[in-house]
């Protein structure tokens, strides 16, 4: 039986939306609505499919901080996608995904090949649909869509052949009537009787929206996760993308600390062979300067100025046996705080988890080590360090050897001028690098696990020098560098996303991305425990770019290759715990670093999460991940792939389907396809991954997405907030009403308004 034709009412109350999807809405319970809900459910059907679990793994605190071994990780497997097949009566145009990255390839295909693929699926029956849009009509025949290599994806109207007059390069997406928009906003009150979410938008700040998605549920992995998309052994990793490197020289702006005649497994050696003094503004003030002079009272009670690097020396080469003796060899050379400091975590970590053996262990043989590299200072580190400032496109090489020797000096709290956190201090600009906060009482229980990792990464490189190298550079693009992003006509790349897996496991050999503070590093030292700061305690070696990193600008970004693995975690936040050592197996590359890169971004602050639709902060966020993205001048076959998650949203207060869409725009103009890590969300796996879908097959430009991001921008702000639609729907909304025949809508067009500098003017823990 043929399905009637229905049509939208002037009232908007009947709204029906079925183009290239099958889905359906229960209306609300009221007279004028229960007639078309029962004639929908006769005509329209779903799959069923189990809701997604979210889950956070836990482990419990490892007493002791050498033996345990970090956790495995399953191996990806692709997934496997069906589709129903069409209901009698009527041939079906199926359409064939190409790469994404290169367009659409679109070819007709019979039902009877897609009855072929599943012949176990229910029959779903679709009738033509007509949609008004503006006070124009049109029919569309919904159609069901698969790719037999990655996933299936929503199509346009159905065509024979699609060649390159079919792109949409230009057009402006329809805006929406006041009708429509009523209609979009009343469906946050609607109920559903379906068990597959198009997009369920289950964790941002309003209710779950009622659309619903007939789709394929992925094949399990194995692990309690989903995945979709690009397999993710498809997308590029270094060093199989890489292209051979330029031999390491010394540039203007390129520092290198050591002798560039690298060999592998032989430690590098420093450059030049003496000690050379710069103590200004625009350098490191190492601790070992002889301009660095401390007030010291004699026996006599009369003040005089000495030497801080022979106080140094001389306190911390006296016998120290226990936490308190560690603690007065510090004070002693930072008399002013010795009634300011509290070292309550430090001694709590040597009297509640570590053994009598190992604490013994620790005093004779790891602790003398660490006061041996950091008094080696002026022997390792020669040259002055230069500090990298605001706007400054500068590179610092330094070896994983002078690395260590600048962690001890921070572990002993010998860094001038660093201690001071009044606004008009030299360094108030700067993250703090002593680690007197590591040591205070506060949060004591995430103090002792990220001690276990700083104690851990000491007892390694003291037992055995590392004989690597990391680079750390700064990168600030001026106006002329960044896209236009409202002409934009970037497509998107290839995307995997997972509800499993981490940034630094499944990514290997990706960019990775650090969703850090402005301050890099953000509560390292102090009580924060999230994504930047977990990343900061596995690697500490990364903990030495707060030494010379001022925060960054919104047009700026930290980008740090080759730092090592030194410990495994489970948890996050509260429940983060240190499992164990673990033995990064990581390539090298020619100059010495491993191929692990790091790219640091910062999200717009919390304080500013409300505005994060506003047209400002959506360019300052494109602007800011674009920066990180960007590949200067290499080819997109020699870039690899990014591997990212949910930047700026958690205690930033973020929306993650926004972010997720803006780091996709970024990296489309960047050239790199994209892994996506959920975080155990699989209710935002599924839901970014369909909107990635459907804007692929609607052959949606960056500049037109930015577009509609502006219209939900506009709507939000003049309506109440219980009555928001949300932002996938909406933007589902906006191009399936799209009416290819009308003009362009110049409203449609995002207005440029006053840019503002979104940048944290604040210096605080991450959350």
């Amino acid at each position: 039986m043929t399905e009637p034709k229905r049509s939208l009412d002037s009232t908007g109350r009947k709204r029906l939306r079925q183009t290239k999807l099958d889905f359906t809405f229960k209306k609300r319970k009221t007279n004028d609505t229960d007639a078309v809900t029962n004639e929908q459910s006769k005509t329209l059907h779903h799959s069923e499919q189990p809701a997604g679990t979210s889950t956070t793994d836990q482990s419990e605190s490892v007493e002791s901080t050498h033996l345990q071994k970090g956790p495995t990780h399953p191996v990806q497997r692709p997934q496997i996608r069906s589709v129903a097949p069409p209901a009698a009566g009527g041939e079906v145009v199926e359409w064939g995904v190409g790469n994404p990255s290169q367009g659409m390839d679109m070819e007709p295909t019979s039902s009877a090949l897609i009855e072929a693929l599943d012949e176990d699926q229910t029959a779903t029956s679709s009738g033509n649909v007509e949609i008004n849009s503006g006070g124009s009509s049109k029919t569309r025949k919904p159609v069901e869509t698969v790719d037999k290599r990655h996933s299936w994806t929503p199509g346009d109207e159905p065509v024979t052949k699609a060649g390159p007059s079919s792109s949409r390069v230009g057009r402006s997406p329809v805006q929406l009537d006041h009708q429509s928009l009523e209609n979009l906003a009343m469906a946050d009150q609607e109920e559903y009787n379906s068990s597959q979410s198009l997009f369920s938008e289950s964790d941002s700040q309003e209710e779950s929206q009622t659309l619903h998605y007939s789709i394929a549920e992925p094949v399990d992995p194995g692990d309690g996760g989903v995945r979709f998309g690009t397999p993710i052994d498809q997308l590029q990793r270094a060093p199989d993308c890489s292209s051979r490197l330029p031999l390491l020289r010394p540039a203007q702006d390129f520092t290198i600390l050591f002798r560039t005649e690298l060999s592998a497994g032989v430690v590098p050696r420093p450059f030049p062979e003496q000690y050379q003094d710069r103590w200004d503004s625009v350098h490191v003030r190492m601790p070992c300067s002889k301009e660095n002079l401390y007030p010291v009272k004699d026996s006599n009670g009369k003040t005089e100025v000495k030497s801080r690097w022979d106080l140094i020396q001389a306190s911390l080469l006296n016998n120290m046996s226990s936490s308190v003796d560690l603690e007065e060899s510090i004070l002693a050379y930072n008399t002013r705080y010795s009634n300011r400091w509290n070292f309550e975590a430090l001694h709590r970590y040597f009297t509640e988890v570590l053994n009598g053996e190992e604490t013994v262990y620790f005093f004779q043989t790891v602790l003398p080590g660490i006061v041996q590299l950091a008094l080696e200072l002026p022997k390792l580190c020669t040259q002055p360090m230069p500090l990298l400032k605001k706007q400054m496109n500068h590179t610092i090489l330094l070896s994983q050897q002078q690395i260590a020797a600048l962690l001890a000096n921070a572990l002993f709290c010998t860094f001038p001028r660093r201690n001071a956190q009044l606004k008009r201090s030299e360094y108030s600009t700067y993250p703090d690098i002593n680690f007197n906060r590591l040591f205070d009482g506060r949060s004591t229980s995430q103090k002792k696990e990220k001690l276990k990792c700083i104690i851990n990464y000491f007892r390694r490189v003291v037992s055995k020098t590392p004989s690597g190298t990391l680079s750390f550079t700064r990168r600030a693009l001026r106006p002329a560098q960044l896209p236009d992003w409202v002409s934009s006509q970037a497509k998107l790349g290839r995307l995997h996303v997972s509800s499993k897996g981490s940034i630094e496991t499944d990514g290997t050999g990706m960019l990775q991305l650090d969703f850090a503070n402005a301050f890099i590093g953000g509560g390292v030292l102090g009580h924060g425990c999230v994504q930047e700061e977990i990343r900061f305690l596995i690697c500490p070696e990364l903990i030495v770019s707060r030494l010379f990193t001022e925060v960054l600008a919104k047009n700026e970004c930290l980008v740090i290759k080759g730092a090592e693995q030194y410990s495994s975690y489970s948890g996050y936040a509260n429940t983060f715990r240190w499992t164990g050592n673990h033995d990064d197996t990581t390539v090298r590359d020619e100059w010495g670093r491993r191929e692990t890169e790091i790219v640091a971004i910062d999200a717009i602050p919390p304080n500013m999460a409300s505005q994060q639709y506003q047209l400002p902060q959506l360019n300052r966020e494109l602007n800011k991940a674009y920066c990180g993205y960007r590949g200067n001048h290499i080819t997109k076959e020699s870039l690899p792939a990014i591997a990212t998650g949910n930047w700026g949203c958690g205690a930033f207060g973020g929306n993650p389907r926004l972010k997720a869409l803006l780091q996709l725009m970024a990296a489309a103009e960047a050239k790199r396809d994209m892994a996506y890590f959920t975080f155990h969300d699989s209710d935002l796996c599924r839901d970014i991954h369909n909107m990635h879908e459907f804007l692929l097959s609607q052959d949606v430009s960056v500049g037109e997405l930015l577009s509609v991001l502006c219209k939900y921008s506009n709507h939000i702000q003049h309506r109440q907030k219980k009555f928001h639609p949300k932002l996938y729907p909406f933007i589902f909304e906006v191009f399936t009403n799209y009416d290819s025949d009308t003009d362009d809508d110049d409203s449609a067009a995002p207005q440029e308004q006053q840019n503002t500098d979104a940048s944290p003017d604040y210096k605080v823990d991450t959350p």
